[in-house]
């Protein structure tokens, strides 16, 4: 914060000076700053000293001074204390300004525009250590000399400050440490690190947990609800998904510490640095395996899994730019994030037509797609979830026939997996001599840039396919044994009741079950507004731990399902009651009366059923595959902004 005060000193003098302004005064305005509140504040009041006594030794009138004190970068030159300081000479008030050296101002070509905004205002400047004064006649050429001098003492220092940290990390200096790992005193290195005991149980869990295909949210979730502690350096005490996420990226886990993959950048309007990737020459890399919780062949697959499942989630870039670069994806509550438009493809987002609670089409929204009909979300849910535990009841019992079909499903994915194991020991075999050739080919051409890329491309195939390997590897032997039907029925039914109170377990789960649900438009065959009806596929071999990879359980564990998103208007609510009771010779006054609608209601539904009868129909519902052309409020299809385009996940849509 900027520290304004004024202090008068009047005192007699004698010499040949031009008047004071105001014919009686010299207002003098002294500058003085500190860069970091790390510098003495003294010397704030030593600056001070040595321009009152300058202006003692050499001004020829009374004076009175006004002093500005602060502490900031002088490269920054959005100060709140600069503007302050050109608004006083602007006023015209002041005859001299006077620092102890012009850095103390500002840097570079702005400090030389401060000096000549002084000169339009006929204000004097004096820096003292650079011997800078504007009554004399060569003062630009000092000034030019001053702002040279002062940017390379910066660069100097800048270059020695990053030399001392780049050689003190390769000597193990180690500022923080993440959750996991002990720091035992303010100056150790990186060898007096040690593993957290405490800890490590809940980082092996988080390994597992993203190796299982948990999301960071979920982690983050484990991490909260068992009051696990982010660490002594955490400024937050709770988990979210980009702390989780800036854990397991920290290659640290696998025993490697590395430095220099940003670099401060200088925005010349403004002074500030911002934070930019540095080139590659600038990483440094240090061994520290006494730290590792996992090999690194484990922990470099775990990573390219990650960032493979988390790409399509990214924004799409904008002049090679992400416009909203490290924003994790939200949390949705069931089912957002699995509803997808049957027209375009495009997913259906929260928030249609400002109701929070309802879902649209996202490429209806942009004017992509005419389907541009709502449903609500909660609704939608709750239809879902009642369909969904009316066909785990009705999941038929299982033959003996099946047990005898997964066996032999079994042994023919044995005996492939034992081919596919052969195949990749054979490749692992071909992918090390190359790269060993690599290796006596790069120390011949050690500037080869298409070495260095070969080298690196054979590295990670090596890589990945010694844990494809280690993948096969790890299936079961033995065939698995099928629980009987009702077992099976007990563990579904408990599984989504426990996960029902909290929407965003819910939607995780379902995820699993129902990886992907489709929403198809419908409308009464009379007309009306349109409904949605949705479409998936319910399979339950997610909760039964390794019978998802045979084709026999999933048949039997997979159905299609067809849910209405929607509460039946009137006429469809009472439809079947009333072909009843008027079948039977009832009055429609009487139904009416019976079902406690109005007779409108009755005529009504009677149409309705007039005209499934014509069309010859059982559903009452047809499928809407085009813009009806009776419905006004469906008209995104007319806006001069609109043109149909399929939703491409892997490009712009």
């Amino acid at each position: 914060m900027d520290i304004i005060s004024w202090e008068i000193s009047m005192i007699s003098s004698s010499g040949g000076m031009p008047a004071p302004k105001n014919g009686r005064i010299y207002m003098v305005l002294i500058v003085a700053r500190i860069s970091t509140v790390h510098q003495d504040k003294r010397s704030l009041d030593d600056q001070v000293a040595v321009c009152r006594r300058w202006c003692e030794r050499n001004l020829a009138y009374e004076f009175q001074v006004r002093v500005i004190q602060s502490q900031g970068s002088g490269e920054r030159l959005d100060r709140e204390e600069l503007r302050e300081l050109e608004k006083a000479i602007e006023s015209g008030t002041f005859d001299l300004v006077i620092a102890e050296d012009l850095g103390r101002i500002c840097r570079r070509t702005r400090a030389n525009d401060f000096l000549e905004l002084g000169e339009d205002e006929s204000t004097r400047m004096v820096m003292l250590n650079d011997g800078l004064d504007t009554l004399d006649e060569n003062w630009r050429t000092m000034a030019s000399v001053a702002t040279m001098r002062h940017e390379s003492y910066n660069a100097d220092t800048s270059k020695r400050i990053k030399r001392s940290i780049r050689n003190r990390f390769l000597q193990g200096m180690i500022q923080t440490v993440p959750m996991g790992y002990i720091k035992p005193f303010p100056k150790a290195l990186d060898t007096d690190v040690t593993k957290d005991p405490d800890a490590e149980p809940f980082v092996m869990e988080i390994i597992s947990r993203l190796e299982k295909g948990e999301s960071y949210s979920m982690v983050a979730d484990f991490l909260n609800e068992n009051q696990v502690p982010k660490g002594q350096f955490g400024r937050s005490k709770k988990w979210t998904a980009s702390a989780v996420s800036g854990l397991i990226h920290n290659p640290i886990l696998k025993g490697i510490r590395e430095a220099g993959h940003k670099m401060a950048k200088r925005n010349n309007k403004s002074g500030k640095r911002r934070s930019v990737k540095a080139p590659p020459e600038n990483l440094q890399v240090r061994d520290v395996s006494h730290l590792a919780y996992i090999d690194a062949e484990r922990y470099d697959h775990l990573i390219r899994k990650l960032d493979a499942a988390n790409a399509p989630y990214c924004r799409k870039k904008i002049d090679g730019r992400d416009p909203r670069a490290d924003v994790p994806k939200k949390r949705t509550r069931f089912p957002g994030q699995q509803m997808f438009c049957a027209i375009c493809g495009h997913p259906m987002q929260w928030g249609g037509h400002g109701q929070v609670d309802h879902l649209v089409c996202k490429g209806a929204r942009e004017y992509k797609c005419w389907q541009s009909a709502t449903f609500d979300g909660n609704l939608a849910s709750q239809k879902i979830l009642t369909a969904v535990f009316e066909s785990i009841a009705q999941l038929p019992d299982f033959t003996e026939v099946l047990q005898t079909q997964i066996e032999q499903e079994f042994r023919s994915l044995t005996d492939h997996r034992a081919t596919e194991e052969k195949q990749l020991h054979k490749r692992i075999k071909e992918l090390t001599h190359e790269l060993e050739r690599l290796v006596a080919l790069y120390s011949e051409l050690p500037n080869s840039e298409f070495v260095a890329e070969k080298f690196t491309a054979t590295e990670s195939e090596l890589k990945s396919a010694r844990y494809d390997l280690t993948q096969i590897q790890s299936h079961p032997r033995s065939v698995p044994v099928l629980p009987t039907s009702k077992q099976v029925r007990e563990l579904a039914t408990e599984a989504i009741e426990s996960h029902c109170e909290d929407p965003y377990e819910l939607s995780r789960l379902m995820r699993q079950l129902i990886p992907r649900m489709e929403a198809h438009p419908f409308r009464l065959c009379d007309g009306g507004a349109v409904v949605i009806r949705t479409k998936f596929q319910l399979n339950l071999c997610p909760l039964m731990p390794g019978l998802n990879d045979l084709t026999s359980v999933r048949e039997v564990m997979t159905k299609t399902l067809e849910v209405d998103l929607f509460d039946p208007i009137q006429r469809e609510m009472f439809r079947e009651q009333i072909v009843s009771l008027r079948a039977n010779g009832t009055y429609q006054r009487v139904i009416a009366q019976e079902l406690g609608i109005t007779q409108p209601a009755v005529q009504n539904a009677l149409k309705l059923q007039e005209r499934m009868d014509a069309m010859n129909l059982t559903d009452p519902y047809v499928i809407v595959t085009e813009p009806p052309a009776d419905l006004r409020k469906m008209r995104r299809h007319r806006h001069d902004r609109y043109k149909f385009q399929p939703y491409d996940p892997d490009g712009v849509s």
